[in-house]
């Protein structure tokens, strides 16, 4: 079947073929998600080289794993393959940065460095107690007793989203309570 019949194809079809091993599929799938995955990386990270990285990844892993995956819709697959890649690079690196910029900020204002750490803890402290009951229980175990997601949710006999839900609503209300930057570096130096 000649390339330019391809793009006519379901992803459905698509996804049958890319199974059978078809390369041209791959092609097909690759043209038409590649500039979207793109452009939904890049509005979250406005990184160019980090976004194209993270979907040149997806598209790899696609083609490696697939005869073993089991792909229900592709492009629901795909998109929540680059919000978890995105997820994971922002975890990786950006708050690497930006704990690294903090860490030699304090090494190089050690005295007022503890004194902003101390206002910190402070004011963390008052967030948290600000916080709905289960919020600030799920925070609790996961930032100070650093139970798992799924420790968590067997403990109070909730789902792991539950727990996930929770904890991202903590952590906003934490994050606007005590701004952007301040939350990271609590993040990083109180648990």
């Amino acid at each position: 079947m000649p390339h330019n019949s391809y793009s006519n194809l379901s992803d459905d079809e698509l996804l049958i073929l890319l199974q059978d091993n078809s390369q041209v599929a791959f092609e097909s799938i690759y043209d038409k998600y590649w500039s979207k995955l793109y452009l939904c990386a890049y509005n979250i990270l406005r990184d160019r080289l980090a976004a194209e990285d993270i979907v040149q990844e997806i598209m790899v892993q696609l083609w490696v794993k697939r005869s073993s995956q089991n792909i229900k819709k592709l492009g629901p697959y795909l998109y929540q393959s680059v919000h978890f890649q995105v997820y994971k690079y922002i975890k990786r690196h950006h708050v690497h940065q930006e704990l690294h910029e903090l860490k030699e900020y304090a090494v190089d204002n050690e005295a007022e460095s503890n004194l902003m750490l101390m206002e910190i803890n402070e004011r963390l402290e008052v967030g948290i107690t600000s916080l709905p009951e289960k919020c600030k229980m799920v925070f609790n175990l996961s930032r100070k007793e650093h139970l798992t997601t799924k420790e968590i949710a067997t403990l109070l006999n909730i789902t792991p989203k539950t727990v996930e839900n929770q904890l991202t609503i903590a952590l906003r209300k934490i994050r606007v309570y005590m701004g952007h930057i301040i939350s990271l570096s609590v993040y990083f130096f109180v648990f």
